[in-house]
């Protein structure tokens, strides 16, 4: 079990920091026309149903970005369909194909436009944001790059493409996906793997050297470790324990899994990163928001490669 989990965390580590990446540079963007970016997207059409990276809808274009984070020498096989690398004995290593995934994706995004009567068809992207993956044999069907030409290249599409849809649409068409958004369930990675809970150290993680417990002294966070201080530290934690027990929280579950023995506290920190969902109870139940983009600080290292 223990390797499942250790193989999933590093894959799924990856993948987060390869959107965080993607995100970084889409804001260096400077387009003339307004657009929408759109991100770990759940769309479901009939029984379809598909989890999209990254979605930018511009009234020229909407872009289908399918984002790989991985390294090594990869190989795009026209003929057999498969996406392997060659590991370092040289021996072919087969992957999921992006290509099979990006089919699928632009597929259900252009049902999903036919349904709302919006007359455009998606493209795609592929995306390769490690400098230590290089593509030695690109997809002959989609258009491949490394992450350095990201900003060039969408920029480039503007200038080539033409008017479509009505900015008016296109600001429709975001509200509409982002409503349809509906298919992520209440997840807990502690049920997933059947972890026993007293398994799981509690406590505020350090932001500099993740040392588990800070301590709390004078409205700050304090690392026995190596020292830092930190105001905010316990909004990773909320992020933490929504990604190991799921969304729900009472404000007693907040005093335990950050160690700190002020309900006041805890009900503070609830009131200003937590929706209320049952209020008359003796401990209320919070549902802590999605703001997973806060646990950036804790996969530092992925994001320099």
């Amino acid at each position: 079990m223990y390797k499942r989990i250790k193989s999933d965390y590093k894959n799924s580590r990856a993948g987060f920091a390869g959107e965080l990446k993607v995100d970084n540079y889409l804001k260096e963007l400077e387009l003339k026309m307004p657009y929408y970016v759109l991100q770990n997207l759940n769309i479901k059409v009939g029984k379809k149903e598909v989890q999209i990276d990254t979605l930018l809808i511009h009234p020229n274009f909407i872009l289908v970005i399918e984002i790989k984070n991985m390294r090594g020498e990869f190989y795009f096989d026209p003929v057999n369909k498969h996406f392997y690398r060659l590991n370092d004995e040289g021996k072919k290593e087969g992957m999921r194909n992006p290509e099979a995934q990006l089919s699928r994706s632009t597929t259900i995004i252009n049902s999903f436009l036919r349904n709302i009567g919006v007359e455009m068809s998606a493209n795609g992207l592929i995306v390769f944001v490690s400098r230590a993956g290089i593509v030695m044999q690109a997809s002959e069907n989609w258009k491949t790059i490394p992450i350095d030409s990201l900003v060039e290249y969408i920029e480039f599409l503007e200038s080539r493409t033409k008017r479509v849809i009505a900015n008016e649409i296109c600001k429709r068409l975001a509200f509409e996906l982002l409503t349809e958004d509906r298919l992520e369930k209440p997840f807990s990675i502690v049920d997933y793997y059947n972890i026993s809970v007293d398994k799981v150290k509690k406590g505020v993680r350090c932001p500099k050297c993740d040392y588990i417990p800070m301590l709390r002294k004078h409205s700050r966070w304090c690392c026995g470790k190596c020292g830092k201080e930190s105001r905010d530290a316990h909004l990773n934690t909320l992020q933490e324990y929504r990604l190991l027990f799921g969304p729900e929280i009472t404000s007693r579950s907040a005093i335990e899994f950050m160690q700190h023995d002020s309900i006041y506290f805890a009900i503070r920190v609830l009131n200003n990163n937590a929706e209320i969902k049952k209020a008359k109870t003796r401990y209320r139940l919070f549902q802590i928001r999605d703001e997973k983009h806060l646990l950036s600080e804790f996969i530092r290292e992925e994001l320099k490669k």
